[in-house]
């Protein structure tokens, strides 16, 4: 690796580190602005937001818009270069714009392959961590009610066994009239019910009380009845009533796991949507590095105003996906195709800026 290729990526990576932490530091005073109100109704204190939400939040945040970080990123420097004749005394060396690329693209190789592996990893833990002092702390009271109150389950977990709850409760882990039925086929071959039932979240295990089991044969019916039963499904209340974004706090191996399960039952694209996009974002790091390069690189007159366009672009990119996925979310077009499509389109406008300079 030459020195001039060591000498962009390191102040572009630094130039990107400096942007993405700026970013999110004014992101952070604008949100507490807005949120205090509701931090001291609900028992909070900017302290604990700042110590137990706001890091988990930043990452949330500078993950869904490393798009626009990439690219002010790559404008800044670029710029900078070109106000100093950087660039022109680079060029007139004779090294061409192509060859003057690949260190930004080894720069957006390098962003892209750490962006992936947070997404893959370590977001999960950080949207959980961040879920659960929204729940406690940020939740309007109109919302955390609904989540609190009491919700029927109706669920089929396989190809031949459904779960059935009435009333159960997120809070204390506690349903009414329980039942689990099992298939052989079209026919039933196993019933277990039971007046309650209580999620143990710490031994990941279901206590029945009051049961009574029946196993249905050719020729006669069997009966068990008890006060109590402990019995291990391979299901959470989190899985029968999945919150709308538990798909963001799974790691990617949990996350098609979980789809699969619930692709039995319910629509299941806003959490395919969540699995493609950790793939997309951080190829898009690729696509506004070069879309970045090109229009920093265009005549000097110029410049304000691709970089107005620029931005434009960028914040219009995360809006299209956005958009995308509601219609994904709706089923009118496949989660792929909503998700990719905005890497697509902009994808062809990178090239034509590129290919124009």
């Amino acid at each position: 690796m030459k020195i001039l290729d060591r000498y962009i990526i390191r102040n572009l990576l630094l130039t990107f580190l400096f942007i993405t932490v700026s970013l999110q530091l004014l992101s952070i005073v604008i949100d507490i602005s807005q949120r205090m109100h509701r931090l001291e109704n609900n028992q909070g204190s900017i302290k604990k937001a700042l110590i137990f939400y706001y890091p988990f939040w930043a990452i949330w945040l500078s993950n869904t818009f490393s798009p626009i970080s990439v690219f002010l990123s790559v404008i800044f420097f670029t710029s900078k270069l070109e106000k100093n004749s950087e660039i022109m005394a680079i060029l007139s060396s004779g090294i061409s714009f192509n060859r003057l690329t690949v260190p930004y693209l080894i720069s957006a190789f390098m962003i892209g392959i750490v962006a992936l592996i947070i997404n893959y990893y370590f977001l999960p833990m950080a949207n959980k961590r961040k879920n659960q002092f929204h729940y406690q702390y940020l939740l309007s009271s109109r919302y955390k009610k609904k989540y609190d109150e009491n919700q029927t389950i109706s669920s089929q977990i396989s190809n031949n066994e459904y779960i059935f709850i009435r009333n159960f409760s997120r809070k204390e882990n506690i349903g009414k009239e329980f039942v689990y039925q099992k298939f052989y086929g079209k026919k039933l071959i196993y019933i277990l019910k039971s007046k309650n039932i209580f999620w143990s979240k710490k031994k990941k295990i279901y206590v029945l009380y009051d049961y009574r089991e029946t196993t249905i044969k050719k020729n006669h019916d069997y009966f068990i009845k008890g006060d109590y039963k402990i019995k291990k499904f391979p299901f959470t209340p989190e899985e029968l009533l999945p919150e709308e974004y538990i798909a963001e706090t799974m790691n990617i191996s949990e996350l098609k796991k979980f789809i699969d399960t619930e692709k039995i039952n319910r629509n299941v694209n806003i959490h395919l949507n969540e699995y493609y996009q950790r793939t997309s974002l951080p190829f898009s790091t690729f696509i506004f590095t070069i879309l970045g390069l090109s229009l920093s690189l265009r005549k000097k007159r110029e410049i304000g105003y691709n970089m107005i366009i620029g931005v434009i672009l960028a914040v219009f990119y995360i809006f299209f996906m956005e958009i995308t996925k509601i219609y994904s979310t709706k089923d009118y077009i496949p989660s792929y195709l909503s998700v990719w499509l905005p890497n697509m389109i902009f994808g062809i406008i990178t090239l034509f800026f590129y290919w124009n300079n």
